[in-house]
C-alpha cells in the first residue's frame, strides 16, 4: 500500500551517501544500487511516470548480512532495504552492468514460511516463526490476513482465466466467495505455472490489472529479464480482503508472490490503484524489530509489563483492542498428562458463550464452546483412570470425552479441576489471559473467539502492584 509521498522532494543524489532511514545506516549504497534506483524509481520521485514505486523513495536500512557464498568476503553480502523490497549483491566481483548483478530477495516466501535464506545453497537457511504482520494496510490492520496466515494458502489452483474475481480471504485465512465483488469487474487475465520445490507443477491465476501493471510497467525496467525477476512466481491466488488504510476500513485485492505482494485498491486514484506492497518494511520489522509503531492504547499492569518487555509477544499480538480493554473473568483450570484445560467466562459481545481452551504440550491450542449444563452427566462411569489420575468432569469432561482426539492427546487429568479468578485482554492478533492461582499470563496467538485454535505460550506475571 502507498506511504505518504513526502520523500518526493528528496534529491536523487542523496542516495549516494549513507542513507538514514530507520536508524542510522550501517553501510553505503554501492554505485550499482544507486544507478538501479535512479533508473527505476528516479522518474517516480520526479513525477515523470504514471506508476507507483518499484523500491520506494529512499533506502531505510543499508547493511551487510550473513550469506554463505564463495565470492563473498567473510560470507557477508551488501543489502539495502526499501519500502517495497530489498536490493542485494551476492557476487561483488561480477559485472555491475549485468541485469542479475543486483537481485531482490524472496522476502515474502521467507515471511510466509519462517525460512530465512542465509546461503546460496537453498538448503542453507535458519528457521523462525512466520511473520504475524498484515500483508496490506496500516501496520496493525486487525482485519487483514498476515503473511503467516497466507502461508497456509500456498499451493496450486485451477485455471480461471476470464472469470470475474469474487474470491475472498478474511483475517484468519478462511476463503470464500462474495458475489457483490462482481461489481468491480476485475477478471483473471493469465494463468502462470511453474515447478514447485518438490518437482510438482504449481499454477496460479493473475488478475488482468496485475498482468497489465507487470507487463507494461515492470518488465521494461528489468529487460532482458521480465517481471518474474522482480516478483518471483505467485504463491497465492488473488483475494479480496479488508484492511485498514489510514485508519479507514478499505477493500483491497491482494496477491502475494515470492518476492513481492501486489494490491489493487479501487478507492485509490489513478494511477495508484495497483501498487507494490510494503514488503521491505514488513521484512525489516520482522527480522530486526526496528520498525516502531505507536498503538492508540497500550496494556497496563501485568499485561502491559509483559507486552512492553517482550518483543516476540508484542509482535505476535499487535496493539490492544481498544473496544474492550482488560476485563476481569471467572476461570477454572485442570492439568493433564500432556496439557491443560482452561475455562473462561467472559460474557461480552465478542464472547457471549463460556469457552474451554485445550492447551497441548506441543504449544498448540483449540477452543470449544462450553455446552455442559447442570442436569447433564458430568462423567462417564465406564472410564476408570489409573491410580493417582482423574477423569475430568462437567464441561471439561464433556469436551474430553466427546471431541475426537482430545482425550488421546491430553491423557488423564493429574489433578482435580480448580476454580479461580483472572483477567483477559484482546489484541489485534491474539489474547492474553491471567489466572490468579498461577500468577502467570497465557498468550494465545490467533484470536480466541474468531479462530478455532492457534499457538500458546505462558509467562510469569512480574508486575508488582
Amino acid at each position: 500500500m502507498r506511504r505518504a509521498l513526502l520523500a518526493l522532494v528528496v534529491l536523487v543524489t542523496s542516495l549516494v551517501v549513507p542513507v538514514a532511514g530507520v536508524g542510522a545506516a550501517e553501510a553505503e549504497l554501492g554505485p550499482a544500487m544507486v544507478a538501479l534506483w535512479e533508473r527505476t524509481d528516479g522518474p517516480v520521485a520526479a513525477g515523470e511516470t504514471d506508476r507507483s514505486w518499484l523500491w520506494g523513495p529512499q533506502a531505510n536500512r543499508v547493511t551487510t548480512e550473513p550469506y554463505t557464498y564463495a565470492p563473498l568476503k567473510e560470507n557477508r553480502r551488501l543489502v539495502a532495504y526499501f519500502d517495497k523490497s530489498r536490493m542485494e549483491i551476492n557476487d561483488p566481483s561480477g559485472d555491475p552492468s549485468d541485469p542479475w548483478y543486483i537481485t531482490n530477495g524472496r522476502l515474502v516466501y521467507e515471511m510466509m514460511t519462517g525460512r530465512i535464506q542465509v546461503g546460496q545453497d537453498p538448503d542453507i537457511y535458519t528457521t523462525v516463526l512466520p511473520a504475524s504482520i498484515p500483508v496490506a494496510g496500516d501496520p496493525f490492520s486487525w482485519n487483514t490476513p498476515t503473511y503467516q496466515v497466507l502461508g497456509r494458502l500456498m499451493g496450486s489452483a485451477p485455471d480461471r482465466t476470464g472469470e470475474i474475481i469474487t474470491a475472498t480471504v478474511d483475517r484468519d485465512g478462511t476463503t470464500g466467495f462474495d458475489l457483490s465483488r462482481r461489481a468491480a469487474g476485475l477478471r483473471y487475465g493469465a494463468y502462470v505455472t511453474y515447478t514447485g520445490e518438490q518437482g510438482e507443477t504449481v499454477g496460479h491465476n493473475l488478475p488482468e490489472v496485475f498482468v497489465d501493471f507487470l507487463t507494461r510497467h515492470v518488465s521494461p525496467l528489468v529487460a532482458p529479464a521480465d517481471w518474474v525477476f522482480v516478483t518471483g512466481y505467485p504463491l497465492t491466488e488473488p483475494y479480496w480482503t479488508k484492511t485498514l488504510l489510514n485508519g479507514q476500513e478499505t477493500d483491497v485485492l491482494v496477491q502475494c508472490f515470492e518476492r513481492r505482494c501486489l494490491t489493487y485498491t479501487p478507492s485509490n486514484p489513478d494511477p495508484f490503484k495497483v501498487e507494490m506492497g510494503n514488503v521491505g518494511l514488513h521484512y525489516q520489522h520482522w527480522r530486526y524489530g526496528s520498525w516502531q509503531v505507536s498503538c492508540p492504547t497500550v496494556p497496563v499492569r501485568g499485561f502491559g509489563t509483559l507486552w512492553s518487555s517482550n518483543r516476540e509477544v508484542r509482535d505476535t499480538l499487535g496493539c490492544p483492542d481498544d473496544t474492550t480493554g482488560e476485563r476481569g473473568i471467572r476461570t477454572a483450570y485442570q492439568r493433564f498428562e500432556r496439557g491443560t484445560m482452561i475455562w473462561v467466562d467472559v460474557d461480552d459481545v465478542y464472547n457471549p458463550e463460556r469457552s474451554i481452551l485445550v492447551l497441548y504440550d506441543d504449544g498448540t491450542f483449540a477452543r470449544y464452546a462450553d455446552t455442559w449444563d447442570e442436569g447433564q452427566a458430568d462423567s462417564d462411569p465406564r472410564l476408570t483412570p489409573p491410580a493417582g489420575l482423574y477423569q475430568p468432569v462437567r464441561g471439561f469432561g464433556k469436551v474430553w470425552r466427546d471431541v475426537p482426539g482430545v482425550r488421546d492427546r491430553l491423557g488423564w487429568a493429574v489433578e482435580p479441576e480448580r476454580g479461580s479468578h483472572g483477567a483477559y485482554q484482546r489484541f489485534n492478533y491474539g489474547t492474553m489471559v491471567w489466572i490468579e492461582d498461577f500468577d502467570q499470563i497465557w498468550v494465545f496467538a490467533g484470536d480466541l473467539y474468531w479462530n478455532p485454535g492457534g499457538t500458546w505460550s505462558v509467562h510469569d506475571d512480574t508486575f508488582d502492584g
